[in-house]
């Protein structure tokens, strides 16, 4: 086993301000210099065994649950709820010590029932149970498992000889295994769900964000979190004790998955330091990582939470920025960030701010001001030109911009476009006023949502800027926006800087990626 530790740490300060990191982390030295592009003949076999093996834990075919009983307080039988509930297709063997029905499925008692070859265990049994549940597992050639069964190192504060006992079978019969102490793994292409606590599966929502979560209790979150915000996703992964596959092994295997476009992680500890930043070096969609369990009051509480061992945050914080990590420091910010990039590049720190509101148009530009923005003067020229748009006269234009005295749509593409075609102008702040009987101020130019939308993204396309978009509404209002989900709207103004914010230093860190 290796030991969660920091052999040595040395970190310095270069010239350019940022943290150089020369360190070992849990015994791998992690440098600025390292060869991010080469991989090794060990790498490469792995690479051979996702693209045909790692895809099982998340498209099985069939699965076995272990542990399932027909007690209406029985865990394991929730996860035979959840995958049927989800619409999971493959045949589903319920097995446990007493005989019984759950959800019209015979539960099995003799082993000698289980067909061979299973593609994925699910194992919530007594932790005492486990290892000798894995080597039956071995037995009948299933060589996929999700260990959601706890009271491991995260109860005893130690390495315990159960635990050894699992690695032990699972070395055995070649056994990878997710956990333990996790719910596993969501899939809503597949439409698996293992988590062994009761949930909503029909209010999940298929998107292009995949996550790894060392917690089950933010994986649940995390799926609601996403499916609330419109943005959905493709695979969650609850990684529990982490004691045999490891973070790393799965954002290996998403930076190749084809339904996977951003990759989120929320961590209560790294386990190898290096290999998590040279990955991110090498990979071609963004990283967003919620790194928690950075205080000594949060430390003891994550032990015995995941066993997680708590790192220098100090050390964390170089590390993952010169890696090119895009790192929040909480779930909302989690969806913020899935939003903000989605958006084409941010490539300079200078905005045009557009509202149809004066008080908004002040917020913003003191949310500029805290995010590092600046708002560089329009040329006199265009700012003459939006001008003869307005209707009463009686608003002066500047940067940020009041566009309330402005009621033409044809005149907010004009201004659109011309603000981004400015060289000076890096992206751009849209704060828009919206209600339906808006057609008696704009007439019949206000369009539906889906009309809306893709206006503002043609706009970005064409000149290869983001647009971050937001409306001062009616929340349900601001929703049917946000179930379009064909371009990204953010839930309040100050938001959509924030997130230009996170685009921006995005960027900023991986400008060899363009």
């Amino acid at each position: 086993m290796k030991s969660n530790r920091f052999i040595f740490v040395k970190s310095c300060i270069n010239l350019t301000g940022y943290v150089s990191i020369v360190t070992t982390i849990f015994g791998l030295e992690l440098e600025k210099t390292s060869n991010s592009s080469g991989q090794s003949g060990r790498e490469s076999d792995f690479a051979t065994y996702e693209e045909t093996q790692m895809k099982k834990f998340f498209y099985p075919t069939n699965l076995v649950v272990f542990g399932v009983a027909e007690s209406p307080l029985n865990l394991a039988k929730n996860i035979v709820f959840n995958c049927i509930s989800m619409g999971f297709k493959g045949e589903i063997f319920p097995v446990g010590r007493e005989g019984g029905v759950v959800y019209g499925k015979k539960i099995i008692t003799n082993q000698e029932e289980l067909p061979e070859g299973i593609d994925l265990a699910v194992i919530l049994v007594p932790a005492r149970f486990v290892a000798d549940v894995l080597q039956l597992c071995g037995r009948k050639g299933i060589h996929h498992a999700i260990i959601s069964t706890g009271g491991f190192r995260e109860f005893s504060h130690e390495e315990t000889q159960l635990e050894r006992d699992i690695v032990q079978t699972a070395d055995e019969f070649n056994i990878r295994f997710v956990g333990p102490n996790c719910i596993g793994i969501i899939c809503t292409n597949s439409r698996l769900c293992t988590p062994f606590n009761p949930m909503k599966t029909a209010s999940f929502k298929k998107g292009p964000v995949s996550l790894v979560v060392q917690s089950g209790g933010v994986t649940t979150q995390c799926a609601y979190n996403f499916s609330e915000e419109h943005l959905g996703f493709s695979k969650i992964i609850s990684v529990g004790n982490k004691l045999n596959m490891v973070e790393t092994d799965f954002l290996k295997y998403l930076m190749e998955d084809e339904d996977t476009e951003q990759i989120h992680m929320y961590l209560e500890s790294i386990q190898d330091g290096r290999k998590l930043t040279r990955l991110v070096k090498r990979s071609p969609k963004p990283v967003v990582i919620f790194k928690s369990n950075v205080s000594k009051t949060a430390s003891e509480i994550a032990f015995s939470h995941t066993a997680a061992l708590s790192n220098d945050d100090r050390i964390v914080e170089g590390a993952l920025k010169q890696a090119g990590v895009t790192r929040v420091e909480n779930l909302n910010h989690m969806t913020v960030a899935a939003r903000a990039l989605q958006l084409p590049p941010l490539h300079g720190n200078r905005l045009a701010v557009i509202s149809m509101s004066g008080g908004f148009s002040v917020i913003l530009g003191d949310a500029c001001e805290r995010y590092g923005f600046e708002c560089p003067p329009l040329p006199d020229e265009l700012i003459h030109k939006i001008e003869q748009f307005r209707r009463a006269g009686v608003i002066r234009m500047s940067n940020p911009m009041d566009f309330g005295d402005v009621h033409d749509i044809k005149a907010l593409a004009f201004t659109l476009r011309n603000c981004l075609a400015l060289d000076n102008i890096d992206g751009l702040v849209l704060s828009f006023m919206y209600e339906p009987e808006m057609i008696r101020i704009f007439g019949e130019g206000i369009g539906t949502p889906k009309q809306t939308l893709g206006f503002i993204k043609k706009i970005c396309e064409e000149f290869k800027k983001p647009i971050a978009l937001s409306f001062f509404a009616e929340k349900h209002h601001v929703e049917a926006f946000q179930r379009e989900n064909t371009f990204p709207v953010f839930n309040d103004p100050v938001e959509s800087i924030h997130a230009l914010s996170i685009l921006g230093n995005y960027w900023r860190h991986n400008n060899r990626k363009t």
